[in-house]
């Protein structure tokens, strides 16, 4: 796989998954994308459900890459936002045409997601026991951006939301107090970027109760505001 350019817009519109990706292509940026996913790998999202449901959407992220043309980080992430590799690498779909491209995307998806099905678990379990510190992850997030400036930066933390480094979130906050402690945290200038938490309160074990999670994507939304996004999404199921 080689760094590749953003494919063109197609003519027409194909039927089944061909028309999606068809679809998918006309809402590519004008530049490649730059995709960075990073996965928590702390014990209170360590169940297979949970797992299955970061693999679903990272393969829709790898997929997105592969369409778009581009770059995609794909780590797990710990203690002090130490991170263990997953995948990574530049997606080029060949051919002639639009067509032919899009026909080999599946292809690439299904040769990207083995790789990061075989390297899912092995590298969460390199991760040092500990804290999680989620906040961090924007730094991260800043040298991607830096890395690639001619890349259209679009990033996902895959997480429940819960960090005991750092901003520690451990009762229930309304709106204006998540505000308030969200603006005390210094963040990175992320504009231009596209940035989504996803999985906030899915966590192993009991529920956690819906106005604690309210006031966890209150805190998360208001930080990634900070950052200047361009696009900013906090779940906790799906995009």
């Amino acid at each position: 796989m080689a760094a590749s350019v953003a494919l063109a817009g197609c003519a027409g519109q194909a039927p089944g998954d061909l028309g999606r990706l068809q679809a998918e292509l006309a809402s590519c940026p004008d530049r490649p994308v730059n995709v960075y996913d990073a996965v928590d790998g702390s014990g209170t999202t360590q169940s297979d459900t949970i797992a299955r449901e970061y693999v679903a959407a990272i393969e829709a992220d790898v997929e997105k890459t592969a369409v778009c043309g581009g770059h995609i980080s794909i780590v797990a992430f710990g203690t002090n936002s130490v991170t263990a590799p997953i995948f990574e690498g530049d997606l080029e779909a060949p051919g002639s045409t639009d067509i032919a491209k899009l026909r080999r995307v599946p292809g690439i998806v299904d040769e990207v997601m083995a790789e990061v099905t075989k390297n899912y678990k092995p590298a969460i379990a390199l991760l040092p026991s500990g804290g999680t510190d989620v906040t961090g992850l924007l730094r991260l997030l800043d040298e991607a951006q830096e890395l690639r400036p001619d890349m259209a930066l679009q990033a996902t933390i895959y997480t429940d939301g819960l960090t005991n480094q750092g901003i520690v979130i451990d009762h229930t906050l309304t709106e204006a107090e998540a505000t308030a402690l969200a603006d005390t945290v210094a963040v990175p200038d992320l504009s231009g970027a596209s940035v989504s938490v996803m999985g906030i309160g899915r966590t192993t074990g009991d529920p956690l109760p819906s106005d604690f999670i309210a006031g966890l994507k209150a805190f998360y939304t208001r930080l990634c505001t900070n950052t200047g996004a361009a696009k900013c999404l906090v779940v906790t199921d799906g995009r």
